[in-house]
């Protein structure tokens, strides 16, 4: 048997080739077993990557005692029983972002987490890319100096691809549409160079998709140090990627292009980031050291099984996430009213 830890997907669609192509650029992760519900996308998915064997129900591949963890990537509303049963089951958890749907369900999770003990990790991978790494940096060594502005944007055009029969056209499947699939990212992104968001104010709108969901979010956040940030996204246009902060020493403007999004490995080499220092009239190329964000993140969930790493995002950073989606969406329906993160939290039972 392989001393690789044992992985398997659960859902085998376009995002679990992506992940399982990342798994396989490193040297720690095999991919031991599979499950979906389709046998043709079970045995497609297990000629692509030479898994093995595939399970053909939930059941049999989480009494798989080969398998050390899952890797979950189904629907958004499908998350909190697919993670409960596969804790419950003595299974490591990793579910791509969002964490849930809804906060209700996020709940339900975070109270198996607790229960189980097991490990579990959210694929909020964008912060793992360069760009975000670099802010970070310049950020907490005072090389941007103070803080006041954080703009972020993530977009593309799947608003205008959607059909009623995929999952992302309902608003009860995927509240907030763009907001959820896109702007989620930014706003764990946000909150990991800046800390805790204290409230939101945003308007969603549904302009040219003819789905039930918005293609359009605006979003301001205040974060608990008083600096203040934007997220936009939406689901009309090509795909863009991009970040801006703004300190009190320099400026730093990022920029990704998103057509490369998906082979992580090869993202950076397709990224710009310059800054522009106060007093100077011209903006200067910044190194952008190699990172790969999907593979990164699924050998730390892997070696966190083994006891020799610690998850980056865990249950309660996804879940401040989720709930900067949450606060915008109730703005949205209150005409841009600010809503506090807290008493969402408090919900949770995450610290607010």
């Amino acid at each position: 048997m392989s001393d690789k830890v044992r992985l398997a997907p659960i859902g085998l669609g376009r995002w679990a080739r992506v992940l399982g192509r990342g798994a396989q650029r490193g040297d720690v992760i095999e991919l031991a077993s599979c499950f979906s519900r389709s046998a043709e996308k079970r045995a497609a998915y297990q000629e692509e990557f030479g898994v093995p064997k595939a399970a053909a129900t939930l059941e049999e591949l989480l009494s798989d005692d080969e398998v050390e963890g899952v890797l979950i990537t189904t629907p958004n509303d499908t998350h909190r029983d697919l993670i409960v049963a596969s804790l419950e089951a003595g299974k490591a958890v990793y579910t791509d972002k969002p964490i849930a749907h809804t906060l209700e369900h996020a709940i339900d999770i975070r109270n198996a987490v607790e229960r189980s003990g097991g490990i579990f990790a959210v694929g909020h991978s964008a912060r793992r890319l360069s760009g975000s790494r670099v802010m970070k940096q310049w950020i907490d060594d005072g090389t941007l100096g103070d803080v006041s502005l954080v703009e972020a944007n993530f977009s593309n055009e799947r608003g205008l691809e959607l059909t009623t029969d995929t999952w992302r056209w309902y608003a009860d499947k995927s509240p907030g549409g763009t907001f959820i699939q896109l702007g989620v990212h930014h706003a764990d992104n946000l909150q990991y160079l800046l800390g805790p968001v204290a409230q939101v104010s945003a308007h969603a709108r549904r302009l040219y998709t003819k789905s039930e969901v918005p293609d359009a979010v605006m979003a301001i956040l205040e974060f608990e140090s008083g600096s203040l940030g934007y997220i936009g996204c939406g689901w009309a246009s090509p795909g863009i990627y991009q970040m801006r902060a703004q300190g009190t020493k320099a400026n730093l403007m990022y920029d990704l292009d998103f057509t490369h999004w998906d082979e992580s490995h090869q993202a950076d080499e397709w990224s710009t980031l310059v800054s522009q220092g106060y007093g100077d009239m011209t903006r200067r190329p910044v190194e952008l050291p190699a990172t790969d964000m999907f593979r990164e993140q699924l050998d730390e969930f892997a070696l966190a099984i083994r006891g020799e790493a610690e998850v980056e995002v865990g249950i309660d950073a996804a879940i401040r996430a989720l709930a900067i989606v949450r606060a915008a969406l109730e703005s949205s329906a209150q005409n841009g009213k600010a809503v506090e993160i807290g008493p969402l939290l408090d919900q949770v039972g995450v610290a607010s």
